[in-house]
């Protein structure tokens, strides 16, 4: 007569089923086997757990990365060299030195332009410094006319370039430019690199 085998659930070799022992998870010829069966289980599992923990967290990863990129994208077209606001600030300085201002002495030491001056020898110079998102940087009342040595050997002469300004503006009005928190961001002010776009292209118009 034939003994009945079948095959054990952990070390997959065959035994007579009158030997084995019936578990949930199946037949196992003894306890030994059941329990490296049970621990070979739970490591495997642990480790397709680590393994998709490890996939989601480098998806994230991958994510945040691709939004960085995209955020530091978007900031070097604004920004950048060549960006919107550089394109911005060549279009309103031109129209600040050929047409809104056109032929004023420095600001800051009242020497006169002369037919004679090369075309660097007076700029747009900034009543509080043009930083990069600074939130006064476009803005009209900000700008005067400069000598080269005023603005670029002397730093804009600060000092005496409010001096004049609080004779022009007054005093309250200055210290009103002087404060940021007055003043919306740049973001704020050109939304979209379209508005940013439009500002310079009325001012290129302005310019004609």
């Amino acid at each position: 007569m034939t003994t009945s085998t079948r095959k054990c659930c952990g070390c997959k070799k065959r035994f007579p089923i009158a030997t084995m022992a019936k578990r949930p998870m199946g037949y196992f010829h003894s306890e030994d086997c059941t329990i490296e069966y049970l621990q070979a289980k739970a490591e495997k599992a642990q480790a397709r757990s680590i393994l998709l923990a490890n996939r989601e967290r480098a998806k994230k990863v991958k994510v945040l990365a691709t939004q960085d990129k995209a955020d530091r994208a978007r900031l070097k077209n604004r920004t950048g060299k060549n960006g919107y606001y550089d394109n911005l600030k060549v279009a309103l300085h031109f129209y600040v030195k050929h047409v809104l201002r056109k032929g004023e002495p420095c600001y800051t030491c009242d020497r006169p332009q002369k037919f004679s001056d090369s075309p660097q020898a007076f700029h747009v110079g900034h009543f509080m410094p043009a930083k990069m998102v600074d939130p006064r940087r476009f803005m009209l009342e900000n700008l005067r006319m400069q000598c080269l040595k005023c603005n670029s050997f002397h730093s804009g002469r600060h000092g005496v370039y409010k001096e004049v300004m609080i004779k022009e503006m007054g005093a309250d009005h200055v210290e009103w430019l002087e404060c940021e928190a007055n003043h919306k961001e740049l973001k704020e002010q050109y939304p979209t690199t379209k508005d940013i776009q439009a500002e310079a292209a009325r001012y290129r118009k302005l310019s004609k």
